[in-house]
Formats: structure tokens, sequence, C-alpha cells
């Protein structure tokens, strides 16, 4: 998924602004803005390869109804932490990022078989 259509998906979620906060923060940091962004079920994702099996290197739940933001390794499991703002999740995802990650590339980066 691309960031315009990220930015179109959040822009008529208009009955949740924290998945818009977050997809807003995360464009504006360089180390996310050169990965492959994803959605999935309001879990935004991030890889560092385009291709459908391609894994997620960190992914951010949006606040919602009180709990906070949540980075997870995957899109929808292995907490990493919790922040309270879309600002802070951005920094705590990024922070998770390994040294030199990115930028994105063609493929799965699963090994040929």
């Amino acid at each position: 998924m691309s960031w315009r259509l990220l930015r179109e998906q959040a822009a008529d979620a208009l009955d949740f602004p924290e998945f818009g906060l977050l997809v807003e923060a995360a464009q504006t940091e360089p180390r996310l803005r050169q990965l492959s962004a994803i959605s999935s079920h309001w879990t935004f994702g991030f890889r560092t390869y385009i291709g459908r099996r391609s894994p997620v290197v960190v992914a951010i739940v949006p606040s919602h109804a009180g709990r906070p933001y949540r980075v997870q390794r995957f899109l929808h499991e292995g907490v990493l932490g919790e922040a309270a703002t879309a600002d802070q999740a951005v920094a705590l995802a990024v922070a998770h990022l390994s040294p030199g990650l990115g930028p994105v590339t063609a493929g799965t980066g699963e090994s040929p078989v």
C-alpha cells in the first residue's frame, strides 16, 4: 500500500482520528518513510521488501477506547512497548529498527528454495 493510499484511508476514517494521527506522525519520520507501509485491521506495519509475503519489521496499533498506542514486532503480536501519543509510538518503533535498515527493495526477503 502506498503512503498516498494510507493518507486517503486515514482521511476517510473520521470516527478513528488516532489512525490519522499515526499515519501523519509516521510519514514525517525518515526511517519509516523509506520502508513499505501497510495497514491490516488498522494496525500500521512496515516492511523492508515489496512483496505480499514480505515480513513486517515493526508495527504500530493506534490508540483506541482509552488504550495507548502499542508498538509490536509483528502485525498482530509481539508487543515491544506502549506510548501515549502517535509521535511517541513512532519514536519507539524507530528505536526498534535495526541500524542501517532500508530503503525498501523488491522481493520478499525470503531465501530462495
